[in-house]
């Protein structure tokens, strides 16, 4: 087995290369007419991921996407498979169960991230220990095409290339679409993260710790 180089701890990797990302997000911003929020009649495409490593997770999953259907001004348009994988930051913690849903919705991408918190919330979140276990974490990926460069959000999500266990369920539902900053598919994307020895042999579905789990039943809400 190859040796794995030694790497920046996960939470100081992560920050010092999310600046960076959004100092990109912010210079591209310039050349480009962002439109901010979306008008109330008009529907936008939205990705978003879905992780849980506490309790029943694949029950946390098959919840959150019921809240999304059951809100006015949201459409369910297809959901991914569950991916079990390995976590990020603080290692020991359960598996996590993955997913990424593509949605229709009016809401503002304020609005959006309001209200997925109050889900969050909902299936009861603890956002006391950063990196740590959680019943449900809903993250915004791709809004339309649009860039967002807010206090409190940052669209395309800035880690979203560099987490195979994003790429990998959001791949089964979108392999085409275009990522507006570096210009290359979510299938490209992936198979490019994929192809860095180090991450793949971490997240490489052939291995233990990522591998697909049975399908939920998006169809079976009587349980919530």
């Amino acid at each position: 087995m190859k040796k794995k180089a030694k790497r920046k701890g996960p939470k100081k990797a992560a920050k010092k290369g999310q600046k960076k990302y959004v100092k990109k997000i912010k210079k591209t911003a310039k050349n480009r007419t962002v439109q901010k929020s979306a008008k109330p009649a008009e529907y936008k495409t939205v990705f978003i991921s879905l992780g849980s490593n506490v309790g029943d997770r694949e029950e946390y999953i098959e919840q959150a996407i019921t809240l999304l259907r059951e809100t006015p001004g949201i459409k369910v348009i297809r959901r991914s498979s569950n991916f079990e994988t390995q976590p990020q930051g603080r290692k020991n913690q359960p598996l996590f169960i993955n997913a990424a849903v593509e949605i229709s919705t009016n809401y503002s991408p304020q609005n959006l991230l309001e209200l997925l918190q109050g889900f969050e919330d909902t299936l009861g979140r603890d956002r006391s220990l950063e990196w740590g276990p959680r019943t449900i974490d809903m993250d915004i990926l791709l809004y339309s095409n649009e860039l967002i460069s807010e206090d409190n959000l940052t669209v395309p999500h800035p880690l979203m290339h560099e987490r195979l266990f994003v790429l990998e369920p959001l791949k089964e539902i979108a392999p085409n679409v275009v990522h507006p900053i570096l210009e290359r598919t979510i299938k490209e994307l992936y198979h490019d993260k994929k192809a860095e020895g180090m991450e793949s042999e971490k997240y490489d579905e052939d291995l233990p710790g990522f591998r697909e789990v049975k399908r939920g039943i998006a169809d079976d809400y009587e349980r919530w």
